[in-house]
């Protein structure tokens, strides 16, 4: 049973629409219906509804504020408008304050009616759970004490948290974008290369090492990484890499290897736990934090064996046998050992840890290992939950694009037939004017002309709406083509269009880009036939069509002579069904620049203006390369 909230104040349209959803088997619906705002608000703040239905014209409230107040009273509970009012804009604006559905009455119909509350529903679930499991993994990723790090195949970084940035010392917008070896000693950068291609080559495999970076005010920092390649939403190679500062660490330890002596203060002093090892596995320094990470006080452990205290635990928390300790191996074949293991507490809990053993030389000889080691509980949390917030971040926008494909497969079936009925509408009002009214009936002629004239109209607009969303629907098909070819062909179509008009075409040779051939034609189409509507009252008109460098990018401009406008308006320009104030001559449905900036977005590039009055214009588009 859906609940919902019908707010109209009409008995007799209340009434049809409950007949309406009566009429459909699946799913039953329960109606409770008011008649004022008010009355709805006292509703909701009451009780909890499926699905609210409300006009925009009530005895307390009129237009889009009506449907303002439901959402904000009710955010969770998806809203359909049923207005009488067949207006694009304001249902664009409505669908911009998270309202599912616009709805005219006329139009309405039981069948359309259930499919789109079941729509309204599924849709308000979908984009809520994802909002809200983006939101958690943003704060996951900004406000982890680690330094994190996204790259993509290039090892540009995509993205760096605060902690990141902030221990490098640059700001965020410093870094990503840029290459990630800018952060690397210039001697370890080969080696970095190495090791971030080798991830990418094997996507199942963690990888750990250390390297040196380089501050942004020349310090030298020693990192230990953790790295996993990943897939983004769109299946793209990325790499995911956790950072710890290990400078203290690694002074430490290279301190150690220099003298072999043991630095009691020093190593006592430091944050990450530290055990001494003779050649037979017994304890002879341990500092406090080791100690303390083990639930041991430092008495309980010097002295004794590891492997009657802490040594190394399975998964399930048994210990494994003291020979195949790879801390034992440090002191055995003179190498450095490191990894992930678990370690075991004196109360008999099991923690995982990140560790590095190193031998003793003095004089050529091994005397002992040192064992340095920092518990990773949180670290594995945040990883395993940054993991599955992955996985429920592409599970849910997988949801919403599968909801997003049938919403736009109903929406494409719902215009054709209105498409056709217009068309019908309109051939049936021509044969009146033709042979129906008498030659002396001039009103008769009149009203069918504009029945025809409104069809054809409206016919015209749902062609545009589908050209205006016809770029977001198709597969990007990206190639090398030549844009000043192809702005050559739309210039010599607008001079055959208009031969009588004396415009001069300045299109500069060798303009390429890796970009859909037909999205780009349409935006060349749309940008020269705009200069080319602008320039109309000029008798000396020029058009041009260029490139140039704007912040170390290459950027694509059209420029014209035209009436210009005003920069106060230049947010209006990219925005569909509108128009700039003194443009009213130039018929238009105002879609054109709206669909050059969904194309362009679609490339990854960005589309912007400028202007004066009387002064011509210059739109300007960047297309990176894929």
């Amino acid at each position: 049973m859906i609940e919902i909230l019908l707010i109209k104040d009409s008995g007799a349209e209340a009434e049809l629409i409950k007949e309406m959803l009566a009429e459909a088997s699946h799913p039953e619906c329960s109606v409770q219906h008011v008649k004022t705002l008010a009355e709805g608000l006292t509703q909701l703040r009451s009780r909890g509804f499926d699905c609210i239905l409300t006009d925009l014209g009530l005895p307390d409230s009129q237009g889009l504020e009506t449907a303002l107040a439901v959402r904000n009273q009710s955010k969770l509970t998806p809203v359909v408008v049923l207005t009488g009012l067949d207006d694009e804009d304001t249902a664009f604006k409505a669908l911009q304050m998270d309202i599912q559905d616009y709805l005219v009455k006329g139009e309405i119909t039981g069948r359309l009616l259930t499919r789109t509350i079941r729509y309204a529903i599924r849709r308000k679930s979908d984009v809520d759970a994802l909002r809200f499991s983006e939101a958690r993994y943003r704060a996951l990723f900004h406000d982890n004490p680690t330094m994190i790090v996204t790259l993509d195949a290039d090892l540009t970084m995509l993205t760096a948290n605060p902690i990141c940035a902030c221990q490098l010392g640059y700001k965020i917008a410093e870094l990503e974008g840029q290459s990630v070896l800018m952060l690397f000693h210039e001697g370890d950068r080969p080696a970095v290369i190495g090791q971030l291609q080798m991830c990418l080559q094997n996507p199942d495999q963690v990888y750990r090492w250390q390297f040196r970076k380089v501050r942004k005010d020349g310090k030298t920092l020693w990192v230990e990484e953790t790295a996993q390649a990943i897939s983004d939403l769109s299946g793209a190679p990325n790499i995911l890499v956790v950072c710890q500062d290990i400078t203290e660490r690694k002074l430490l330890e290279d301190e150690l290897k220099k003298t072999g002596i043991q630095n009691e203060l020093l190593l006592a002093s430091a944050g990450e736990g530290i055990i001494g090892l003779d050649l037979e596995g017994n304890q002879t320094f341990v500092n406090t934090s080791a100690a303390t990470l083990l639930g041991y006080e430092v008495s309980e452990l010097v002295g004794r064996h590891s492997h009657s205290t802490w040594h190394y635990a399975r998964p399930d928390g048994s210990q494994y046998p003291a020979q195949k300790c790879p801390v034992y191996a440090a002191y055995k074949d003179g190498t450095v050992h490191s990894g992930d293991e678990m370690f075991l507490r004196k109360d008999g809990t099991a923690f995982p840890v990140i560790f590095t053993s190193r031998p003793i030389i003095i004089d050529g000889e091994i005397t002992g290992a040192v064992l340095t080691f920092n518990d990773i509980t949180e670290r594995k949390r945040a990883e395993a939950e940054i993991e599955r917030l992955n996985t429920d971040l592409a599970t849910r926008a997988a949801d919403l694009e599968a909801a997003n494909r049938d919403l736009e497969s109903f929406s494409y079936t719902v215009s054709n037939d209105l498409l056709r009925s217009l068309m019908a509408i309109g051939d049936y009002a021509r044969a009146i004017q033709d042979f129906s009214c008498a030659k002396t009936d001039e009103q008769c002629k009149n009203n069918a002309r504009r029945i025809y004239d409104k069809t054809r109209h409206l016919a015209e607009l749902i062609g545009i709406m589908h050209d205006f969303f016809r770029p977001m629907r198709i597969e990007l098909h990206r190639e090398d083509i030549d844009l000043s070819e192809m702005a050559r062909e739309t210039a010599e179509k607008l001079r055959i269009s208009k031969p009588e008009r004396c415009v001069s075409f300045r299109i500069a040779d060798g303009i390429k880009a890796d970009a859909d051939r037909n999205l780009l034609q349409m935006t060349l189409n749309n940008l020269l036939g705009n200069a080319w509507k602008h320039t109309v009252s000029h008798e000396e008109a020029f058009i041009e069509f260029g490139m140039t460098e704007i912040n170390g990018m290459p950027a694509c401009f059209v420029r014209d002579n035209g009436t210009g406008f005003d920069m106060a308006n230049a947010d209006r320009l990219f925005k569909p069904f509108q128009s700039l104030p003194g443009t009213e001559e130039y018929a238009s449905e105002g879609i054109g620049l709206a669909t050059v900036e969904r194309i362009i977005r679609r490339h990854g590039g960005k589309v912007w203006a400028e202007g004066a009055p009387d002064k011509g214009a210059t739109f300007w588009f960047t297309l990176p390369r894929d």
